[in-house]
């Protein structure tokens, strides 16, 4: 069985956007015989990492000097085999989220290796995640507003020396409903996107089939231009 640890960036927890596309995948994870513990970032309250002083590297290797809710989050996150970051886009990120991830380097073995151009470190030895995918949602029309985000997350995975499973992305996510109903469209993103969870359990990655449902636009960019771009 699978162990996912999932975190919930947005402010909002579980009632915007994000968690609206987050509710399916943890429920395709879980049809798929996997375990979920599910965070929200703005619960944890977690401080922000000075790893410039890198005492979880040298003087107490493994171990954050920062005793606050990320102790009890430690525990779990070196027991997940898969790493599910869930956020709305900022910029580019809410400050929760971004105070967890940088907490991830008390994870970090300082192991450097040069692959590619690039120097690369790995997870210690007593974390078990092999895997990190990432779902956005964005009020913007375009799925390049993805960008920097996609890269950041990526980045973390590759530094880590795991594998990066896929980015499930959603733009104008606010378009997915439509007097507080999902629309047809809507669901069919979130039908793709529990579909995508199977996938990565059964196969370790996202089709790009999948993901390519799952950013589909859901009004033709003119129309976008029309209701919320100024001329």
């Amino acid at each position: 069985m699978s162990k996912v640890f999932a975190i919930n960036g947005s402010p909002n927890q579980a009632k915007g956007n994000t968690a609206m596309i987050l509710a399916p995948f943890l429920e395709g994870l879980i049809e798929n015989n996997a375990s979920v513990d599910l965070f929200y970032a703005s619960q944890l309250k977690v401080k922000p990492c000075s790893c410039g002083n890198l005492f979880c590297w040298n003087k107490t290797p493994g171990e954050c000097i920062f005793k606050d809710s990320m102790q009890t989050v430690y525990p779990v996150l070196r027991a997940s085999d898969i790493l599910v970051l869930a956020t709305p886009i900022y910029i580019p990120l809410p400050g929760d989220l971004q105070n967890f991830l940088n907490r991830l380097c008390a994870l970090i073995d300082p192991v450097l290796t040069f692959r590619e151009g690039r120097t690369r470190a790995r997870f210690r030895t007593d974390v078990h995640i092999k895997t990190v995918v990432l779902l956005a949602t964005g009020g913007w029309w375009e799925k390049e507003n993805f960008d920097t985000l996609i890269r950041i997350v990526k980045e973390l995975a590759e530094d880590a020396s795991v594998n990066f499973a896929g980015a499930m992305i959603r733009p104008h996510a606010h378009l997915m409903r439509k007097n507080g109903q999902i629309t047809d469209l809507g669901k069919a993103v979130l039908q793709a996107i529990k579909g995508a969870a199977g996938e990565l359990i059964r196969e370790g990655w996202i089709h790009a089939e999948t993901l390519a449902t799952i950013c589909q636009p859901l009004i033709p960019f003119e129309d976008a231009s029309e209701r919320f771009y100024r001329r």
